[in-house]
């Protein structure tokens, strides 16, 4: 009896879930898609592992792991549907949540009308404890415990579910935040508390206590799920373990994220850009930007030196937080995006989605509305007979009738209404991905952009075109890639000390040592805790640095690791500072004085490595993996006879010249005319689109 055990990746997104399985030795994938269940996602997360189970051939208890990608924490914000929160901040403020900070929203920016997000709570439920610490964390006013207690009375009177504490200064003193603590915790039984020196302790109280209400908004609605796919997942798969994935790339236990759940929010994307930039890293390709276009979202990503970029300044659906989480840009355009004309007759696509239910008219349950696969399937460029893995038969007639509605008020024909909807739907992606990248003065014509996710590699080349930019990389198992990502994921816990500011040059180095020193025990037990022997340990030192006097800090990995920090090592981070803040702004004026703002580390568990398929060398021609042609409709072309591939049956050094189709389980790739695809050892596909921008395979 074999006691292979296997590890299992579940991406739930708005139309599919992605599901990939490994073996412990990271040398088998099998990878599939299954509907994802709006209702109760926990269904379609369930359906999903018992599907690669049987396409792999295994028990479910031969399961060890499943690692999941949670949009909940996501679809919670998104809709609303979080806690009922309390807050509980300083007196004198109140206010904080409602004021926030002076900036407009950068999609409001010249908009005299536009709105903030409103609070995740109301003023009503903001209440005050009397005490105050200063910004050395002396103690000014002492706790008063009687203003604690009637926030706990009018707490229980409100019906919080959870409550939140954000007191000025407990980064550096959290004295007053944890003796409330347990005056709530008396009071309210039961009741989950967020507390920001444990959530975000780190100076900024908006954004602190943002991410701490953020928290609390989350941690109930996490909890119910974790807890029932944790009981479904031991009744029916064995008591396989539940990773959860983190917003910083990394993933965590279950029972991490239920108590920090504000990390668990955008996870599943964040797999992707950890997939990208592992995937870069393999073939040399050290700055990419990384698309996922699936049914619903289309997710942008930035890798530089073959590392996926991570911030402390991100937001969630425009509420800022103030935790590690990798730099992500999402829109509304996928494949279900809905086509529609506005009141000056202008066709628009998205950002409203058909979803998994009724999905795109051509899926025959009951959606009339144009999407962008139904574009797609009216172009030629998607196969009505073999969509998802052949699970699935697309209906033409119906995906041209949604179509010719369109046309019929543009007053054109339906190939031309299908072609309006996908050059509209490339040009929304392609400000997305401008704004990552051109708008923050990042030249991307030498960048690769690596595309994945099931919709994205009809659309790839026509974006990689618009922008400029060297190559389209389409990676091995793109509709799942995402999934990947989770496999290839280490888990990760994110430990913050706060400086205070203090300048680089006049730093107790000893003291920062200790500092450090502490993160990295706190690092060790955690993981330890969770199986990780020594040896599969990772701890990064990071460090928050400014210079003196400005507003925003720059977060770097410290340059020398694995010793006690010193004058050199201090040297080295300086100098890595003065470097990237050159790259960022431009100009860096030297002997300005630095200040340190936070000590960081992350420290990561690893796991057994994912290893990719790999192909027999072969000649240029791909014929023997043709399987036919189609007619496909072009741009200023029309009808173009296209050859047909089946991607698994591609070979290493094959050459597929466009026009043409690359056909596969869960993708399809489109290469126009005059454009070629180069397939790798491990099936990725690789399309110039400049002679200078041809790198090393």
């Amino acid at each position: 009896m074999s006691t292979m055990r296997y590890r299992v990746a579940v991406d739930v997104g708005g139309t599919f879930t992605d599901v990939v399985l490994t073996d412990g030795k990271g040398a088998r994938l099998v990878a599939i898609k299954v509907p994802t269940t709006p209702s109760n996602r926990a269904d379609g997360v369930m359906n999903g592992i018992q599907a690669v189970a049987e396409a792999a051939g295994i028990r479910l208890d031969a399961i060890e792991e499943v690692v999941h990608g949670s949009t909940t924490g996501t679809n919670a914000l998104i809709e609303r549907t979080g806690a009922r929160v309390g807050l509980l901040v300083t007196a004198g403020f109140r206010d904080l949540l409602e004021i926030g900070r002076v900036m407009r929203p950068k999609e409001g920016l010249y908009d005299f009308t536009v709105d903030r997000p409103p609070p995740l709570v109301p003023r009503r439920l903001c209440l005050e404890a009397v005490e105050r610490v200063d910004a050395a964390g002396t103690v000014l006013t002492p706790l008063d415990e009687a203003s604690v207690e009637a926030a706990a009375a009018a707490f229980a009177a409100a019906g919080v579910e959870a409550v939140a504490i954000c007191f000025l200064f407990s980064f550096l003193n959290p004295a007053h935040e944890r003796r409330a603590a347990e005056m709530l915790a008396a009071r309210l039984p039961g009741l989950p508390l967020s507390l920001s020196c444990e959530v975000s302790p780190e100076y900024r109280e908006y954004e602190r206590a943002n991410t701490t209400v953020m928290n609390a908004y989350l941690a109930p609605v996490m909890r119910k799920y974790l807890a029932r796919l944790q009981e479904r997942i031991r009744q029916e798969a064995g008591g396989a373990r539940l990773s959860i994935i983190q917003a910083n790339g990394g993933s965590t236990s279950a029972e991490h994220a239920k108590r920090l759940a504000v990390t668990t929010v955008n996870s599943g994307p964040a797999g992707g850009v950890v997939a990208a930039a592992f995937y870069g890293r393999r073939h040399k390709r050290l700055r990419v930007v990384s698309v996922d276009m699936g049914g619903t979202s289309f997710d942008i990503g930035l890798v530089e030196g073959g590392v996926s970029r991570v911030t402390t300044e991100g937001d969630f659906q425009g509420l800022p937080v103030k935790i590690p989480i990798i730099d992500l840009h999402i829109i509304g355009a996928g494949g279900g995006s809905i086509a529609w004309i506005d009141r000056g007759g202008a066709l628009n696509v998205g950002p409203h989605s058909a979803g998994a239910e009724p999905g795109p008219a051509s899926y025959g349950r009951g959606g009339v509305e144009a999407t962008v696969t139904d574009a797609n399937v009216v172009l030629g460029r998607l196969n009505p007979d073999n969509f998802n893995a052949g699970q699935m038969t697309l209906d033409r007639a119906a995906a041209r009738t949604a179509v010719a509605a369109i046309a019929d008020k543009l007053g054109t024909t339906a190939e031309e209404a299908a072609l309006g909807i996908v050059r509209v739907v490339n040009a929304n992606m392609v400000k997305g991905i401008a704004t990552v990248t051109i708008q923050r003065g990042i030249d991307v014509r030498d960048f690769s952009l690596l595309s994945f996710g099931g919709a994205a590699g009809t659309h790839a080349v026509d974006m990689a075109r618009d922008l400029g930019m060297a190559e389209v990389v389409i990676p091995p198992l793109p509709g799942t890639f995402s999934a990947i990502g989770l496999l290839i994921t280490e888990m990760r816990h994110d430990y913050v000390s706060a400086v205070g500011g203090v300048v680089a040059e006049k730093a107790d180095l000893a003291a920062l040592e200790r500092r450090f020193q502490e993160m990295e025990r706190a690092g060790r037990e955690e993981l330890a805790a969770q199986g990780y022997r020594p040896e599969r340990m990772r701890l990064t030192r990071m460090a928050d640095l400014k210079v003196f006097g400005q507003t925003y800090e720059l977060l770097l990995a410290l340059p020398v690791q694995g010793r006690a920090l010193d004058r050199a090592g201090l040297k080295a981070l300086l100098a890595e500072f003065s470097r990237q803040y050159r790259s960022r702004y431009a100009f860096f004026y030297d002997g300005e004085p630095i200040e340190i703002v936070n000590l960081r580390l992350s420290a990561e568990g690893l796991n057994a490595p994912v290893a990719l398929p790999r192909t027999a060398k072969a000649g240029p021609d791909p014929a023997a993996a043709r399987v036919g042609r189609r007619p496909v409709y072009f741009e200023e072309r029309g009808w173009v006879p296209s050859a047909v591939y089946r991607r698994e049956a591609l070979r290493h050094g094959m050459r597929v010249k466009g026009p043409a189709v690359i056909e596969e389980a869960t993708s399809a790739t489109l290469v126009p005319p005059g454009f070629a695809a180069e397939v790798s050892g491990d099936l990725g596909l690789f399309i110039p689109l400049r002679k200078a921008g041809r790198a090393r395979r």
